[in-house]
């Protein structure tokens, strides 16, 4: 029986009223009936919050608020395990630990995580995601200073797989890291301290037996971590579910490498860890069940969505509704009027919140058929507004102030006196830009396991002619080979390869017709990726030649490589696309070691579509002539030395935007707060 009196309870006309608006349905439309007094929910406020993240915050405020009256209990009931979690998390920024009856999943805690780590590394062949959330697992790399070499370690190596997906397994890591060490210095003296700690991973992957999946998941976790991972409550219960998977007398099931992660993360996912001594005395967080025989001072009933509380009827897969009637079982809405008990129940505490969200990650919700019950009997629930904006202003960083747009002006020792051919557009079209990369030293990373982007395509073309140059001399024969070596390659996915090679293919046939006609004109090739330099009006300009030709008077051609389109004559006459000009400016000085004479020609071999086909030579020099041209990238590279490298002109953001196509700093910069803004 619900007690109608006492101190714990609530008062007993809040009895009646709950009774009333928990009536079935034939019978409610004898509210229109009852006394205002009769319907009065003394003691029971609501709190609508526009999402999870403020309803959560809410809850953990009104707990929070409890535990100011000494002796107060609080409590919070929900189905909702991830609201649980959200006040739970809210709670710790207060020093308050919950006593969530609970639990947490096995697979949610270190042992679990790192048992999960090492089943997905072993599973994608130690692909770099799986590998490095594997290697800076808190449990591997040991205690103190050693933990510290190791993550210092880790964190070389994450760099150094930044960008595509290396070959699988620990040869194809060698290889990549021996290949990354010009960029990353010192990947390969870390690999080699890790990799001996990786050795029982490669016979993960050829384990035919979920007895056998688990001897080398936990032999692994030796090996990685120790004994660490078998300490504690949640490793020991860790331990025991291996123990039981392999004595088990169906542990010899077979299983494929990919449901290996599925089948041990639905193991974990079953055994639920509880601190041995609880939480917080005064503070819990209960389910439905446990709610049903214990109450605190403040219960706050929380997740009142339609779908969450009642839960949405989960279909029978084996019997249709009639037939479990006939069998005498209860149907499938029979948790809904257990879900209303429950929640009548909970209203009998001496006070009580009730919230919801208005919307969840998803979409709008819709308010839990028991709260609009409450709602219609009383004509309105009390609202708990203090409650609600205290949430919404805890965490409120105030009016947006946004910024001006950002023109750094550092003093002329500061500026840096050398330039690369590829950065002058960069400076000019972009100065903040070129500050944050060349002033700050800032330079964008690309994601762990990446897709190939129009950079890595480019990047391996260059490779692939720079070779054909050096080894062959340039033999239009020998081309097509080369290419086809790296589409060979087994870092290339599948699609990138079907989809690349017959564009890249045609290109390539171009180049070798290209090069057919030049060297029957006399016209041999004699550098490839030649760096040179010299200095311009104060400034030091160096940069790297694609590739440079002998013409059959003694002149020279610089060529660049583009795999994408060439830069626009428009451009050009812009003062931008300065980078041909630029190359010849430094062969025309001699800052080609080895290199002498007149560049009189300026080609961008681009490997594009144009019209129905792949590859055209375009002279930007064609419309001014050679040495107009090169007057014209000397004339614009001096107006921008003198503004920004050797004067104190500010580097203003996108000062030509049309020409700054690129965005990497524009988030440091904050663009969208001050862009096309008056």
């Amino acid at each position: 029986m619900w007690p109608s009196s006492g101190r714990a309870a609530s008062p007993a006309v809040r009895t009646r009223a709950v009774s009333h608006a928990m009536t079935a349905a034939d019978f409610s439309d004898k509210w229109n009936g009852l006394k205002p007094a009769e319907r009065r929910l003394t003691g029971i406020k609501s709190a609508e919050l526009p999402d999870p993240a403020a309803e959560a915050q809410a809850i953990a405020l009104a707990i929070r608020e409890a535990l100011e009256t000494s002796g107060r209990t609080a409590a919070l009931v929900t189905p909702d395990r991830l609201l649980a979690q959200r006040v739970s998390a809210l709670l710790r920024r207060w020093g308050i630990d919950a006593d969530d009856s609970a639990g947490r999943a096995l697979s949610q805690l270190p042992p679990g995580t790192l048992l999960l780590a090492i089943a997905s590394a072993a599973a994608e062949d130690l692909a770099p995601v799986a590998l490095l959330a594997l290697l800076k697992h808190p449990l591997v790399g040991g205690e103190g200073e050693a933990r510290r070499k190791w993550v210092d370690d880790v964190r070389v190596l994450d760099r150094a797989l930044r960008g595509p997906r290396p070959a699988s397994g620990l040869e194809g890591l060698d290889e990549h890291f021996a290949r990354q060490e010009k960029e990353v210095r010192g990947c390969v003296k870390a690999w080699q301290r890790i990799r001996p700690h990786l050795g029982k991973l490669e016979g993960l992957k050829f384990a035919v037996t979920l007895s056998d999946l688990a001897s080398g998941i936990a032999g692994a976790a030796k090996q990685l971590a120790g004994d660490r991972v078998w300490a504690g409550l949640d490793g020991r219960s860790a331990a025991d579910l291996f123990a039981r998977i392999q004595s088990l007398p169906d542990s010899d099931l077979a299983i494929a490498s990919e449901d290996a992660v599925p089948i041990i993360g639905q193991l974990l996912d079953g055994i639920r860890i509880r601190p041995p001594y609880g939480g917080h005395p005064r503070v819990f967080i209960w389910g439905l069940l446990e709610a049903r025989l214990q109450q605190a001072d403040l219960m706050i009933l929380g997740g009142l969505n339609e779908g969450v509380w009642p839960s949405l009827p989960s279909p029978d897969p084996w019997l249709a509704p009639r037939i479990r009637a006939n069998l005498g079982l209860p149907n499938l809405e029979f948790r809904v009027g257990l879900s209303a008990h429950d929640f009548a129940s909970a209203l009998g505490a001496p006070h009580v919140r009730i919230t919801r969200a208005r919307r969840d990650s998803r979409s709008p919700t819709i308010a839990s058929r028991l709260w609009l019950r409450l709602q219609a009997m009383t004509g309105g629930l009390v609202r708990d507004t203090r409650l609600e904006r205290l949430a919404l202003a805890l965490d409120d960083p105030g009016a947006p102030r946004p910024v001006d747009r950002p023109a750094p002006k550092p003093p002329r020792e500061q500026r840096p006196t050398k330039i690369s051919v590829t950065s002058v557009d960069r400076l000019k079209a972009d100065p903040f830009a070129f500050y944050a990369q060349a002033v700050l030293g800032l330079r964008r990373l690309d994601p762990v396991d990446a897709d190939h982007s129009a950079a890595w395509k480019g990047t391996a073309v260059h490779e692939v002619l720079e070779a054909w140059l050096r080894d062959e001399g340039c033999d239009p024969a020998k081309l097509v080979d080369r290419a086809r070596s790296l589409l060979a390659s087994e870092t290339i996915h599948p699609m990138l390869r079907a989809l690349w090679q017959p564009r890249l293919m045609e290109a390539i046939r171009w180049i070798e017709e290209q090069e057919v006609t030049n060297q029957a004109l006399g016209r041999l090739p004699i550098a490839a990726e030649k760096r040179g330099e010299v200095k311009l009006d104060g400034v030091l300009l160096h940069g790297k030649a694609d590739r440079i030709d002998r013409l059959p008077d003694g002149a020279l051609a610089i060529v660049d490589y583009k795999t994408g389109k060439a830069p626009a004559q428009k451009a050009v006459e812009a003062g931008f696309s300065l980078q041909l000009g630029l190359l010849g400016l430094i062969a025309e000085a001699g800052g080609f070691e080895g290199i002498s004479g007149h560049a009189r020609t300026h080609e961008y071999w681009s490997l594009s579509k144009y019209g129905d086909q792949f590859g055209k030579c375009v002279r930007p020099d064609k419309k001014m002539g050679p040495d107009g041209f090169l007057e014209h990238a000397h004339r614009n590279f001096s107006e921008a030395a003198r503004k920004w490298l050797t004067g104190v002109e500010p580097f203003t953001a996108k000062l030509n935007p049309a020409y700054a196509p690129y965005g990497d700093y524009d988030q440091l910069m904050r663009l969208e707060e001050w862009y096309g803004r008056k």
